[in-house]
């Protein structure tokens, strides 16, 4: 079973150091805390009511970023890692969505689901509507990380090496969930403080225009992103439309394709990654915003 772990790269510093798995969670907590400073009253209640605590911006923030990891903690025993992900291929167009889809087996799909469950529209006996609040809040995020809505018959990168090694990160996915910080606290509010500078800066027309949108289009503008930064950028040889269940069934020029990443890379990436955080934060307010009225 393919491993696609968390989602989205925390850096906004330049270095070669790779966070534990606790790191990898401050992505995920940040865009859930980004997002509670944007909900609407209604929302932000209906929120609080889920998660059972008392409805203002600091304890909805603490819960939501909270809530924001629940996804991958289950995702094993409930069997719904390939909810994480869309597989659409280098060749892909946007009228492949479905083909990538089959089976609503994926996290465009589930998103869909969740958020009209959540709307009122439609109910999964098999989900709790607290459930689908999380659901939402993980795959949101997940979304906005390159490497979960795009594929070259290599698993969302797991299966191209880095050489060297970069500490605990062996691979691209790897590196791309979490691998590419330096001097960044633990401390997802301090990140936070630093987005919302950053966020505040943008004019009011950039945010919504960030903000607008569904899962699909932000499925394919992160997908179009990860062929540009990620495979173009490092040179990955095209390959044929294929899904190997494992590493060791990818196509000979994957297995052995090694890339170095160097400071300049890690460097470049440092204002797609602060961009890619906060659209998540923006995007999943906006969802929260429409779902929870």
């Amino acid at each position: 079973m393919r491993v696609r772990s968390l989602s989205l790269i925390l850096v906004l510093m330049l270095s070669l150091a790779v966070p534990t798995p606790a790191w990898w969670e401050v992505g995920h907590r940040t865009v859930a805390r980004l997002a509670a400073e944007r909900l609407t009253p209604q929302a932000r209640s209906r929120v609080a009511t889920l998660l059972g605590v008392p409805d203002d911006t600091s304890s909805v923030a603490d819960a939501l970023a909270a809530a924001s990891t629940w996804a991958d903690e289950v995702k094993g025993p409930t069997k719904t890692g390939t909810w994480h992900y869309i597989d659409l291929t280098l060749q892909d167009k946007k009228s492949d969505f479905a083909k990538r889809c089959e089976n609503d087996d994926c996290v465009t799909a589930r998103i869909r689901l969740f958020r009209e469950q959540l709307a009122g529209s439609r109910k999964d006996p098999k989900w709790s509507d607290v459930e689908a609040l999380k659901f939402v809040v993980h795959f949101v995020g997940d979304l906005e990380q390159p490497l979960h809505a795009t594929s070259d018959a290599d698993q969302g990168g797991n299966c191209e090496r880095l050489d060297p090694a970069i500490d605990t990160a062996h691979n691209l996915h790897a590196l791309w969930d979490g691998g590419m910080l330096k001097e960044l606290t633990d401390d997802d509010r301090a990140l936070v403080a630093q987005l919302d500078v950053y966020a505040n800066g943008l004019s009011r027309s950039q945010r919504k225009h960030w903000a607008k949108g569904d899962e699909m289009k932000w499925a394919w503008e992160s997908h179009e992103l990860g062929e540009k930064v990620i495979y173009k950028r490092l040179n990955i040889p095209l390959e044929a439309e294929v899904f190997p269940s494992n590493c060791d069934a990818a196509p000979a020029e994957i297995q052995s394709f090694k890339t170095a990443i160097d400071k300049d890379y890690i460097a470049e990436m440092q204002p797609v990654i602060r961009e890619q955080l906060t659209k998540g934060g923006l995007r999943l307010a906006a969802v929260l915003n429409q779902s929870l009225q």
